[in-house]
């Protein structure tokens, strides 16, 4: 299969939308440079990707999906709860939907701080690491 037609989904839980853009632009810059294209759907939260890429899911085609977002602890167990929910989430629908690739870039962080490190533009940043790892699995497997 020829890469020029393949399309990769980034799904954005805008929630945190300083870290998520520019969680976005290191994915899109990435993509660009791989000559992928890709598309950006925004979801609220980041509860809400897993929710969205399995409504998204075609049986006939590809599906590739980088998964972008944030979470920061606050003062309750609701972190660990959607932290742990969404990544489980996330591998469930890959490994259930054998023509389904997902990347996540989605930040888990004790601070704000500590997630501001991770988006920004440098090689550490998720929304790059994301993309990165979508790419290396394309050749990997398509």
């Amino acid at each position: 299969m020829n890469k020029k037609n393949l399309n990769v989904q980034i799904v954005v839980a805008d929630y945190y939308k300083d870290i998520t853009d520019s969680l976005t632009n290191a994915a899109i810059d990435h993509l660009k440079k791989n000559n992928l294209k890709y598309e950006i759907f925004k979801v609220p939260g980041v509860y809400e990707i897993p929710q969205f890429i399995k409504w998204k899911l075609s049986s006939k085609k590809i599906n590739l999906f980088i998964a972008l977002g944030c979470v920061i602890k606050g003062e309750t167990y609701h972190f660990e709860v959607i932290s742990d929910a969404v990544g489980q989430s996330l591998l469930d629908i890959s490994t259930s939907n054998p023509k389904t690739i997902i990347t996540n870039g989605i930040i888990n962080s004790y601070s704000g701080t500590q997630a501001k490190k991770r988006s920004t533009v440098d090689s550490k940043n998720k929304g790059f690491e994301a993309a990165s790892a979508m790419v290396r699995m394309i050749e990997c497997l398509i």
